[in-house]
């Protein structure tokens, strides 16, 4: 038997026994996705920044607004040289004056400024929602694309291992004449190509790497050896224009633009052409001495601009734009929510079938393995072949069709503004609509495969 024979027969094996070896040992603390969210949100302040910052800024125009409400304090001070027409051995002269104004009454404009910051501050609340819950789902989809790559980048290395052999068996029968140059050039191929998925993959698995730790601010373990496990109950059959109508009262997209809406109209509704009316008292000091000046006085005073050369009219067809804009804007994402809510549940029905399907190839690759395994004990065969390669992508595709199950009832949530890892929960959807289900129309293939359902013995066909 040669070297090479060898190195074939005992790469899995040493493979093997690695992997029981570091089962053996402590393993390092692993996060749940629960877990993932909740790093984060903890961490991830500088993903959230601009909309963090969208919030200071409207909280700083309703304070703005607020402040119109207060009495104002103004000091004015004046120096000036003059020359008089009566005779005066002065020609200076510092006058100074305090006045206290307070707003009595202009028509209710301050306070729809107030309540139009106040829609404005609650549309920045909403904008953060929907940012804060897409770099959560970012970062749940990086957890189980971390997990899938991990696994697939096994399966590479063993694919180029097995490359590896093969050409090196080329080479050997090569030299003995048992084959030509042409075998051996194809063999060669297959291990660089081999190595380039691999390498492919590991750039791909440390830019997951690379990003999720950013998000959660600290170190992950260098191998991720408990992969999540998939979902065992199939999900809630909700009623789509019940989910629908309820994206539509819920979602932080449109409760924003509603609020944006609003505050454009109440402002445009402010701009009018009415006086405002303020009481107010002052106290002055002169260093020259005038007869008739006031040392102090108190009273009211109106102010109304009658003409402001059409400026008022352009600020309000301006904002009646805007509002226009922001309505057509909300109209779209209406659409698109209508849309996306309607697949959104035909998505998870979808993707829980490829859990299954999942499933079923595992199980199938893992029966292929020990039957493999049992015919090399028995000296029947000198290598395992492709069944250890086909295992370790069966629980690849399992991760890959977990973790888009998990996203798509993560989406789900942040559909209705709720936070993803509400999504997660199994019983999510019956809390917010109730355990009605609603049958399946038309022909229904058979199921009942034994992974996650319990429908063997039922009929094909749901009829009403």
């Amino acid at each position: 038997m040669g070297v090479s024979q060898l190195a074939y027969i005992f790469v899995p094996m040493f493979f093997m026994t690695g992997m029981a070896i570091s089962w053996a040992e402590e393993p390092p603390p692993m996060l749940s996705p629960l877990e993932i969210l909740e790093l984060i949100e903890a961490n991830g302040d500088h993903a959230f920044a601009v909309a963090g910052a969208d919030i200071s800024i409207a909280q700083a125009r309703l304070e703005q607004a607020k402040s119109a409400l207060y009495p104002s304090l103004t000091l004015n001070s004046t120096g000036q040289i003059y020359r008089s027409t009566q005779k005066s051995n002065d020609n200076a002269e510092i006058y100074s004056a305090l006045e206290v104004a307070k707003p009595i009454y202009d028509f209710g404009k301050k306070g729809v400024g107030i309540d139009a910051a106040g829609y404005d501050m609650e549309a920045a609340q909403q904008a953060l929602i929907t940012t804060k819950n897409a770099v959560l789902l970012e970062g749940l989809a990086l957890f189980y694309n971390l997990h899938a790559s991990e696994l697939q980048l096994r399966a590479y290395n063993e694919i180029h291992a097995s490359a590896y052999v093969r050409w090196d068996r080329a080479k050997e029968k090569y030299g003995q004449g048992r084959t030509g140059p042409i075998e051996v050039s194809e063999a060669l191929m297959a291990v660089e190509k081999t190595r380039l998925d691999y390498y492919s993959e590991r750039t791909l698995n440390v830019r997951y790497r690379m990003r999720l730790e950013e998000l959660i601010n600290q170190s992950l373990p260098e191998e991720l050896i408990s992969p999540p496990l998939p979902p065992e109950k199939p999900p809630h059959e909700a009623d789509r224009e019940e989910f629908i109508k309820l994206v539509m009262q819920r979602n932080p997209e449109i409760i924003a633009l509603l609020k944006q809406a609003k505050a454009k109209g109440l402002r445009r509704s402010a701009i009018t052409s009415t006086p405002s009316v303020e009481a107010f008292g002052n106290v002055g000091h002169s260093s020259r001495e005038i007869s008739g000046r006031n040392e102090y006085s108190v009273g009211a005073r109106m102010s109304w601009k009658v003409f402001d050369g059409g400026l008022k009219w352009a600020q309000r067809n301006q904002l009646a734009a805007e509002e226009s804009r922001i309505n057509a804007h909300m109209e779209l994402k209406r659409r698109q929510l209508r849309r996306k809510a309607h697949f959104a549940l035909m998505n998870r029905a979808d993707v829980f079938q490829s859990v299954i399907s999942a499933r079923a190839e595992l199980d199938y690759t893992q029966k292929k393995m020990l039957r493999r395994q049992q015919l090399y004990s028995l000296e029947r065969v000198t290598d395992l072949g492709r069944a250890m390669v086909e295992n370790t992508q069966a629980e690849a595709a399992l991760i890959r069709a977990t973790g888009a199950y998990q996203l798509e009832s993560a989406s789900i949530a942040m559909l209705l503004g709720d936070h993803p890892s509400k999504g997660l929960e199994d019983n999510y959807l019956i809390s917010v609509m109730g355990p009605e289900k609603v049958p399946n129309e038309g022909y229904v293939p058979k199921s009942g495969s034994g992974f996650g359902q319990d429908d063997q013995n039922m009929i094909n066909k749901n009829t009403k």
